[in-house]
């Protein structure tokens, strides 16, 4: 029979792995395009987030405006939105227009 010293494991560091880094814009698509969801309008997201996408996307992709593809969702900087999360989905309006992802979708 083991003893309750034996089943205590002696390595007690923490692992160090490697760890994928943040992807931003794929986060923000997934709120945005969330199944049983209204289709989303506008993302409005702070300067710093708006910043971290410019770092992880390239400024020729963030500077159009525009996140995700094919139609892409447009991106409207607001230094007024609270630190956290940072950003907001704005939604259709029920009976307004679908962008065409969410037709196809």
């Amino acid at each position: 029979m083991a003893t309750a010293a034996a089943l205590v494991p002696t390595d007690r560091t923490v692992p160090r792995g490697h760890r994928a880094r943040p992807d931003l814009a794929g986060d923000l698509l997934a709120v945005a395009w969330a199944p049983g969801t209204a289709p989303p309008r506008e993302i409005r997201l702070r300067p710093e987030l708006h910043d971290r996408l410019r770092a992880q996307l390239g400024p020729d992709v963030v500077e159009q405006g525009l996140l995700g593809d094919p139609a892409g969702v447009p991106l409207v900087v607001d230094p007024r939105l609270p630190a956290c999360p940072g950003y907001e989905v704005l939604r259709v309006a029920p009976g307004g227009p679908v962008r065409p992802r969410a037709a196809a979708a």
